[in-house]
């Protein structure tokens, strides 16, 4: 459960922490001395240009209703010794609210070079209730994320696994990762922008990750994707196709039916263990 778990915080970090993401403009790439040079890093000056970029994101990511997409997801076994791919593709639905809601559903898997296969499995956030139904394996899980009377919001929960760009201030990434804007090789204005967060040794999240990128298109500054290359050595590897942003969304979109025979896992809320007082 642990790695779906962050798959899907990942992928839900990706797409509502990047909405309009340098609308304002970032740490401006060098001019390029040849048109072959290829693409390098370029350090972002910590100053109020890049704390004006996140507070922009974070401006940009409240004015966020509604959003459906387009998702591919490569999962790569480590690439340099075993190589093995997995690729889910599906959809992606969030609408703002008290609470708000969240589906991802996975329509297709291809494992290596077998062919593409029907495998459906669903995964929800109510502000509650973390859901995962897999339908090829008739299994439902279902794990609490906080008190009924207390719901949290998706960025709150994905703030728990992964670093949300817009809600953690610059300084506060900053203490965990190097960002920096990679120089585009090419002259293509539509190419998109790549931001590179390459995680401290002392880093909160130097046990899961090494590095992260972003790529958001340049003439919509949507999120486009990420590639997160995790201490394992393997890699997730997330794409957005065809982003809706603040359409109405039907009720039925969130509402997930299954089978009454499908087995149930249901995991509580473990509370935390009180003290009595003198």
């Amino acid at each position: 459960m642990k790695r779906n778990y962050i798959l899907i915080t990942a992928i839900l970090c990706v797409f509502f922490s990047q909405s309009s993401v340098l609308a304002a403009g970032c740490c401006p790439p060098k001019e390029k001395e040849d048109a072959g040079t290829k693409a390098t890093p370029e350090t972002c000056p910590k100053d109020d240009k890049l704390a004006t970029i996140f507070e922009n994101i974070k401006k940009a990511t409240e004015k966020l209703k509604t959003c459906e997409s387009d998702i591919s997801y490569l999962f790569i076994q480590d690439p340099d010794l075993i190589d093995s791919r997995t690729l889910r593709t599906g959809k992606l639905y969030y609408q703002k609210g008290k609470p708000s809601l969240l589906r991802i559903r996975f329509e297709t898997l291809k494992q290596d070079d077998f062919d593409e296969e029907k495998r459906v499995e669903d995964y929800k956030f109510d502000g509650v209730w973390f859901t995962k139904v897999d339908y090829k394996l008739k299994q439902i899980d279902e794990y609490q994320q906080a008190p009924t009377d207390k719901p949290v919001g998706v960025f709150e929960l994905i703030n728990r696994q992964f670093p949300l760009i817009g809600f953690s201030g610059v300084e506060t990434l900053q203490k965990d990762f190097d960002i920096k804007l990679v120089e585009n090789a090419s002259d293509d204005p539509n190419s998109p922008i790549q931001l590179l967060l390459t995680v401290k040794k002392d880093s909160k999240f130097s046990d899961e990750y090494k590095k992260i990128d972003f790529w958001i298109d340049s003439s919509t500054f949507l999120p486009s994707r990420i590639k997160a290359y995790k201490t394992q050595d393997d890699v997730n590897d997330i794409r957005f196709l065809g982003t809706k942003i603040n359409k109405n969304l039907k009720k039925a979109v969130f509402t997930i039916e299954t089978p009454a025979h499908f087995s149930k896992n249901i995991e509580p809320l473990k509370q935390k263990p009180t003290t009595k007082g003198n």
